[in-house]
This record gives structure tokens, C-alpha cells and sequence, in this order.
């Protein structure tokens, strides 16, 4: 390492310890040997603007569903259901031939890991048959009775949260304390299951692969109907198709008559469409003095203007070094069942938001960043990217998101959205890397989606300033 390259690394080290202490619009010179060169750190603070916005198509790609109707007086009116397809293995058939070629039974099974609002509200939970192929359409303005014969509805049954049976373990925390998957069952008629194996023997080809499967069998539209205060945070939907078989003794003869099932079920192989309904979200637009508003699912987002024009003004010639930004939120309201903070944040170009979820990005530090801890750059215990106790959600250093505009578009200002998403991590050990530490962990992103669950959160407007470090190397010789 040179001299100049020293002097850099103690120059900016220097100017972010200056930073955290909180000297705004500062100007602070640092001198380091050789005399001739010199680096300059500068702080300044800029002020930004935000503003509550309604994104039309919500993009709502996710392996899982969300089933029921909620009203939150402030957040308004949610309605969510979802269309789905079923796996089927290539070439299937049924393990064994039912007695008498007769299905017995059909049922639905609803797996749910939680839910948001009244656990004891019964709702009426609806299965329509969907007459068509699904379409890989991922946004949630989709209208269901395009797939359906909304005249035809398979069956309906009346449930309520706390009336799921337990159906696995989702979680032990580290105290012992054991949470679980619960389920619903719901009987359908017998002539789906009956017309499936039927279509086995008499045209296999139906189940040749998931592509011809999905013409003969298109899926279900699981909804609701009366009934409002809960919307299921739905993890699994599987059909199973009951029979029995003759089991054939020692001797070749048919001996008793064995109960079996044949299981299809959505996974992240075959297409789920997601459908939400929002009204009563018009005051979360007007213009609001304190705060600006997030609302999951209804692509109700924060716009943040940083006033880059003024910033290039102030800093022209200078290396831009840190700039960290710290959203803070109000508290949630005092009523029951008020909705919960989103556990995460995503900060990205507001143009760059279709193709960032459209090609499955995670955040990469340039122009996108999530949220984490204010303690540490790794997820908390319980997996969330902000400070409950302070009520912020923190972006360590976007300074190269705003390098990046300024260098693109430095005639506008930087036009940002606050999206809310779920993180999903692996923990990485990084004990045998020859670039890290000896035994350091990090946690790596494997995936960034649009958060689904009900969520609503009010971002303060008076904590809306930006403090930027940045440095300017001069050479006098």
C-alpha cells in the first residue's frame, strides 16, 4: 500500500467518524503526510421529500397464498383469494386400481401458518373449478372469473382461525416453545377425483407432463364469501383423491379392501395467481403533514425525492463516501388487530421497479438496498430487517445509488420507492473462506419478494434529512 492509497483509507475513516458525531454542513480539512497531498472530508445536510403513491399492478409472484377479507380503519378494506394449479408427475397413474374402478372421496386440505386479524371469526371459505389453463400472470388486478364458471362453485365450507387442526410444527424458538402449521379439510364432490383416474385409463396421455395435465385438470379458485376479519397466511393446498383397493392375499385371492389416496399438490413448480382487493385507501394518498403511508398487499408505497440537483451543486468534484439513511416510523395504532410493520424495506429507482421483481433480483448496492438492523448488516433472531425498539428501518450507505444517478441523470432529481418485502437468507459460515475472518458469519440473500401479508406502516415525514460524506484528494505538487 502506497502513501496516497494510506492517506485515502485514514481520510475517509476520519470524515465518517466526524459524521456520526453529528456536525451538519461542516467542513472538515485532514493533512496527512507527505505535506504535498492533501484530503479534504466534507459533511453536508440535504433535506428530502416524500410522498404516499398508489402502484396500479402489484406484483404478486409467491409460492403462497392469502385467503379471507379484513378491515382496518385506517388502511381500509382487503379482500385476498388465489387461482392454482396442481403437480402431477410425468406419466402418472394411480398407485393401485380402485375397487370397482369407483373414487370414494375428494378433499381439499387448507394448510395456513397464521393469520391476520380475529382468530374466532367464521368465514365462509368458496371452491370454484377452473375451466381453462392458467396464464403465467403475476400481478394481483387479475379478474377470476375469466378462468371460471362462477355459477358452478365445487363446494363451500364455514371455518374460522382457531378451529384448524394441527397439521405439523412451523417453529421451536430458542425458549422451547413450539408454533404449528394448522389445516382445514374440505370435502369436495367425488367427480373431480373420479374423472382424473378415469382419465388415466382411457387417455394417459392427459398425463404425459405437467403442460398436458394442466389442459385436462386446470385448477381450483379457492376465495371466500360471507364473512369478514381474517385473512389466512395460507402455506399449502393439496387435493387428495381417496379409494380403495383389493388386496390380494397369499393365495391370489382378493382378501380385504386397503383405504389409500392419491396426492396432488401446489407447488412452486406450477402456476398460483394471486388476487387482492383494496377500497377505502383514498386518504392514505392525500397529502399529510407527518407521515406518508405503506400498505401490503395494495402496492400503496413511499416516494422519496433526494434533491440530487442541489447535491451536485454543493459537491461537485468530490468522491461521495457515505450516506447512510435511517427510516423512522410512527407507532402502529392502539386498536385491536391493528396491522403489523412489513419486515422488511427495499429502496430502489423508482423506474427500476417492474424489472426488479420481473427478473427475480435481489439487492445488489448499487441501486437497490434492503433494510437491516440498525445494530448489524445480519437479521435479527426473528428474521426482520428493522429496530422495533426505535422504530427504524436503516440502509447502512447508499452512496452509490446516488454516484450512480448523478452520473446518469444529473439534470433530475433522484425519484426513489419505499417497497415492502420479504428477505429470504441462508446463513453463511465463513470459518474455511479465504475471504473472511476465521469463523464469521454473514447472511447472504437467496431471494427478495413482494411482501403479501397485511401490513401497514406510516413513515415520519420530519426525519427526512440526509447527511452525506464525501472527500476530495488534492495533489500539490
Amino acid at each position: 500500500m502506497n502513501i496516497r492509497q494510506f492517506a485515502w483509507m485514514c481520510a475517509v475513516a476520519a470524515g465518517m467518524f466526524l459524521s456520526s458525531c453529528g456536525e451538519d454542513s461542516n467542513l472538515v480539512g485532514v493533512s496527512i503526510l507527505p505535506d504535498e497531498d492533501r484530503i479534504t472530508v466534507y459533511t453536508d445536510t440535504f433535506r428530502m421529500t416524500a410522498s404516499t403513491v398508489k402502484i396500479d399492478s402489484l406484483f404478486a409472484k409467491t409460492a403462497y397464498g392469502y385467503l379471507g377479507e379484513f378491515y382496518d380503519p385506517l388502511y381500509g378494506r382487503l379482500k385476498s383469494d388465489y387461482l392454482c394449479q396442481f403437480y402431477c408427475q410425468d406419466d402418472f397413474r394411480f398407485s393401485h386400481t380402485p375397487y370397482e374402478g369407483r373414487i370414494d372421496s375428494v378433499f381439499l386440505f387448507l394448510e395456513y401458518s397464521g393469520w391476520t386479524g380475529d382468530a374466532n371469526t367464521p368465514m365462509e371459505v368458496q371452491i370454484y373449478p377452473v375451466n381453462k389453463p392458467l396464464d403465467k400472470i403475476y400481478y394481483a388486478n387479475i379478474d377470476a372469473s375469466g378462468y371460471c364458471d362462477m355459477q358452478n362453485m365445487l363446494a363451500s365450507q364455514v371455518v374460522s382461525a382457531s378451529n384448524g387442526y394441527i397439521s405439523g410444527i412451523l417453529q421451536v424458538s430458542t425458549a422451547g416453545d413450539t408454533s404449528y402449521y394448522h389445516s382445514f379439510r374440505i370435502r369436495l364432490p367425488v367427480e373431480p377425483g373420479q374423472k382424473i383416474y378415469d382419465e388415466t385409463v382411457q387417455n394417459p396421455s392427459s398425463f404425459r407432463n405437467q403442460e398436458a395435465f394442466n389442459r385436462f385438470f386446470p385448477g381450483l379458485y379457492v376465495t371466500t364469501g360471507h364473512g369478514s376479519g381474517t385473512v389466512f397466511h395460507m402455506e399449502d393446498t393439496r387435493m387428495a383423491v381417496v379409494y380403495r383397493f383389493a388386496e390380494i392375499s397369499s393365495t391370489g385371492e382378493a382378501d380385504s379392501l386397503v383405504s389409500v389416496y392419491e396426492m396432488f399438490r401446489l407447488t412452486k413448480d406450477v402456476i398460483q395467481m394471486n388476487h387482492f382487493e383494496n377500497s377505502d385507501t383514498e386518504q392514505l394518498l392525500e397529502d399529510n403533514e407527518d407521515c406518508t403511508y405503506l400498505k401490503t398487499p395494495a402496492g400503496i408505497f413511499t416516494r422519496i425525492v433526494i434533491p440530487a440537483q442541489e447535491i451536485k451543486e454543493v459537491i461537485q468534484g468530490r468522491m461521495i463516501n457515505n450516506l447512510p439513511m435511517a427510516l423512522k416510523y410512527l407507532p402502529q395504532e392502539d386498536w385491536l388487530y391493528s396491522l403489523a410493520p412489513p419486515s422488511h424495506l427495499l429502496l430502489l429507482p423508482e423506474d427500476s421497479l417492474v424489472s426488479f421483481f420481473e427478473n427475480s433480483s435481489i439487492e445488489n448496492s448499487v441501486i437497490s438496498y434492503v433494510s437491516t438492523t440498525e445494530e448489524a448488516a445480519s437479521p435479527t433472531a426473528s428474521g426482520l430487517g428493522y429496530s422495533s425498539a426505535s422504530r427504524t428501518y436503516s440502509f447502512k450507505n447508499i452512496a452509490n445509488l446516488l454516484t450512480y444517478h448523478l452520473a446518469v441523470s444529473p439534470d433530475e432529481d433522484l425519484r426513489i420507492l419505499v417497497v415492502p418485502v420479504s428477505r429470504v437468507y441462508q446463513e453463511y459460515n465463513s470459518s474455511s473462506s479465504y475471504y473472511y475472518s476465521s469463523g464469521s458469519t454473514s447472511y447472504i440473500t437467496t431471494a427478495i419478494n413482494p411482501y403479501l401479508a397485511p401490513s401497514g406502516l406510516k413513515l415520519r415525514k420530519d426525519n427526512m434529512q440526509i447527511v452525506i460524506l464525501s472527500s476530495q484528494y488534492t495533489n500539490k505538487q
